[in-house]
């Protein structure tokens, strides 16, 4: 038996992550930077629905995404970096004042590990002490295709290095940034926006930084701004981490299990609940977690029909089906017709 990798279709997002919202800050300063004129800014608001009739309005992370790819047909690779290095604190809200008015750096950077899922839903920071290094690591949290997670994360990477600067006050020297993908042909332009060394091929990307930075004292502290820019975050965090939430941290876990989706009571297991509590979030969302492991197969199912040299009943197989016959119900219901005539189908597209 063949073992087939599903890379998904960069222009499909699971509706409930498309949906999770976000400011519109980052979609804002992206057209002051790539846009200025009435044409370039159509052009990278084609297809997202986003206006600036009200400043500061929320949008998707769906229409967010949009836009990535808007800026991919227009820009060479790596402008992520250049747009990531015109972040500054207030670019980040809450996030951004309570990091710089923490009392420590230490403080601040807890604050970016806490919170920067409020800001940008399509990943969270992780952190851990390893040989006098203290390392910020940022997992995906959504299924993103390479032409957008490469530039989101660049962005992420080089706008991090700019909110702890203005927490150490200095270019960040000492620091070492790891990316998870090949070296670019465009690699020259990372030394030209990133202070420390640079390290490519690595599984997840993460900034390493001495531990003994995390005791120094922010320039920037205030109390009472720390405070108040807190209580703003907790309260985002409280709304964002709803039902909607967790039915995105679902699709992004079945999507992550590649062609077997986890059982709910697996699933509830990863995420610390229990069966009756993710049965009743989702629910209350208005979906269950059968249906979101059967619109995966589905997925799934119409890229392995794409493929020639697998045959049928080894789909089915690959997919979790032993009778072909299942595997056939189950086509008639995502597609109308038989495997067999929807793959004619594709094929001939």
């Amino acid at each position: 038996m063949t073992h087939t990798r599903i890379r998904r279709d960069p222009n499909r997002n699971p509706r409930w992550t498309s949906n999770l919202p976000m400011p519109s800050g980052y979609f804002e300063l992206a057209l002051r930077v790539f846009g200025g004129s009435p044409d370039a800014d159509a052009a990278l608001r084609e297809g997202t629905g986003v206006t600036s009739e009200i400043p500061g309005a929320e949008i998707t992370l769906g229409q967010q995404l949009r836009q990535v790819r808007n800026i991919n047909r227009r820009e060479a690779p790596g402008w992520g970096l250049l747009l990531g290095n015109r972040f500054e604190a207030a670019t980040h809200g809450a996030l951004g004042f309570a990091a710089l008015s923490a009392p420590t750096i230490g403080d601040g950077l807890a604050v970016i590990e806490r919170f920067s899922h409020v800001r940008s839903p399509y990943f969270r920071v992780t952190s851990r002490g390893e040989a006098g290094k203290f390392i910020l690591e940022a997992e995906e949290r959504v299924p993103l295709a390479d032409e957008e997670r490469i530039p989101l994360f660049e962005t992420l990477i080089s706008s991090l290095q700019c909110l702890v600067q203005a927490m150490l006050g200095r270019p960040m020297h000492e620091a070492d940034f790891y990316f998870a993908w090949p070296t670019p042909e465009y690699a020259h332009r990372y030394a030209k926006y990133f202070h420390g060394s640079l390290h490519f091929h690595a599984d997840r990307c993460r900034v390493a930084i001495p531990l003994t930075w995390l005791y120094l004292a922010c320039p920037t502290a205030d109390p009472a701004m720390y405070e108040t820019s807190m209580r703003t975050l907790e309260t985002l965090r409280r709304r964002l981490e709803g039902a909607d939430y967790l039915v995105a941290r679902v699709e992004q876990m079945i999507a992550a299990s590649g062609l077997r989706p986890p059982t709910l009571v697996q699933m509830a297991k990863k995420l610390h609940m229990s069966t009756r509590t993710v049965m009743r979030h989702l629910r209350r969302a208005g979906t269950t977690y059968q249906h979101l492991v059967d619109e995966h197969r589905r997925g799934q199912a119409q890229t392995l029909l794409k493929t020639r040299d697998i045959d049928i009943a080894e789909v089915g197989y690959t997919l979790g089906y032993q009778d072909p016959a299942n595997f056939g119900r189950a086509c008639r219901r995502w597609f109308g017709m038989a495997p067999s005539r929807y793959r004619v189908q594709l094929l001939d597209r």
